[in-house]
């Protein structure tokens, strides 16, 4: 089953310190680092994403464009709306079944009102751990998988002594 996760943007940068950190010079920096973090968990995970930002008209121009994956979208909030309007509305008018999407914020008030509608939610501290772990995991089974690949190549299962004679033959046939 894929999940929609609605992330509130700046909501999950001041949850979270090491975006919070990286907001210090600017919030560039730290949209940057959550946007490639949600694009490599829609990537590995197959679920969804929209993330969105406070835009209040302001479409924040990038410095650098960040590398988008399947299933995410990043979303500015128009100049006469906050982020937290515009995730409450395509909770509402979504046409998927509503305990398929993750409302991702800190904001008590949008937690209550998607939770109400039949949304989950989740705290940014857990998503940001969720994801983590989702990483971790990815990168573990990639391991696995390359282990499992490597070792059923045949140079990988011959003694030193065939491994020896077969690079004589072939020196030889190079010749």
């Amino acid at each position: 089953m894929q999940q929609l996760f609605l992330i509130d943007g700046y909501n999950v940068v001041h949850f979270c310190p090491r975006l919070l950190a990286l907001a210090q010079n600017g919030f560039e920096d730290a949209r940057d680092a959550l946007i490639e973090l949600v694009s490599q968990y829609c990537a590995t995970s197959g679920n969804a994403a929209k993330v969105v930002f406070d835009g209040r008209g302001r479409h924040a121009q990038r410095s650098k464009p960040f590398r988008s994956g399947p299933g995410l979208e990043v979303l500015y909030s128009p100049e006469h709306l906050a982020a937290d309007t515009v995730i409450e509305r395509i909770v509402y008018n979504t046409k998927l079944d509503r305990k398929d999407i993750v409302v991702v914020t800190g904001d008590m008030g949008i937690r209550d009102l998607c939770r109400a509608m039949g949304s989950l939610v989740m705290a940014p501290a857990n998503f940001l751990a969720f994801t983590e772990e989702r990483m971790n995991r990815s990168r573990d089974e990639l391991h696995a998988a390359t282990e499992s690949y490597r070792r059923s190549m045949l140079e990988d299962r011959l003694d030193e002594t065939s491994l020896e004679r077969l690079r004589a033959w072939k020196n030889k046939l190079q010749k």
